[in-house]
């Protein structure tokens, strides 16, 4: 259940590109929540490794930056929402995700939960889900440089950071690819969850946010 392919990106990104020049011709400062949410102030830095997760990899020699949109309505596919705002991706390779700025935008976009894999579902069914799915790109392109994911180098976690507009429960059961998978997420109230992603079978959950998180860049396949 891959979540993004690393072809085709230039029409998508023109869109998108287009929906948030409008987004941002509207938007005022009352588009970032207040008083902010310390939760949702993420510093972290990129690191390319290989695939098993822990051998480094060189950087690239092209210049790159960050694009960090959603994808609206399910937790798996394309981006279709664009970024809510530009994260900047500093030359050490750090960078800070501050989900609290122009947050209210998000509202904006969300569309009625629509899961791609069939067998999952979410109560109540009137919950929107969105999903943050960043991407290291040519700095001058679209092209992605490998496959990004949220590592937890601590427990070598892959995870998921998934917004829920209300509480609600995502459930979910299949074997796939020889796995079995079962989808146990639980959102209390509105607001954003790092979700675990088993490497073999297991149960995707939600979790605490790491002490030792990075945005992890992959191979591509």
């Amino acid at each position: 259940m891959n979540a993004r392919t690393i072809g085709g990106w230039i029409g998508a990104s023109a869109v998108l590109s287009g929906l948030m020049w409008v987004l941002s011709g509207c938007s005022k400062s009352s588009d970032d929540v207040e008083p902010p949410n310390p939760d949702w102030i993420l510093r972290s830095h990129v690191v390319f490794l290989a695939a098993d997760g822990k051998t480094p990899r060189s950087l690239p020699k092209q210049p790159m930056r960050l694009w960090v949109p959603y994808v609206v309505g399910d937790i798996y596919g394309s981006p279709n929402a664009g970024e809510m705002m530009p994260v900047e991706l500093q030359p050490d390779m750090s960078f800070t995700l501050n989900l609290n700025l122009k947050h209210l935008r998000l509202a904006k976009v969300l569309e009625a939960t629509r899961f791609s894999q069939k067998w999952m579902e979410i109560e109540p069914k009137e919950a929107r889900v969105a999903r943050v799915l960043p991407f290291v790109v040519q700095k001058d392109g679209i092209q992605p440089l490998g496959i990004a994911e949220w590592l937890d180098t601590t427990s070598g976690d892959k995870l998921m950071l998934v917004y829920v507009d209300r509480p609600a429960r995502i459930r979910g059961d299949i074997v796939y690819e020889g796995r079995s998978l079962t989808f146990a997420i639980d959102a209390k109230e509105a607001g954003f969850l790092w979700v675990r992603q088993p490497a073999q079978s297991g149960t995707y959950e939600p979790v605490p946010r790491p002490a030792n998180l990075v945005l992890a860049v992959f191979p591509g396949e």
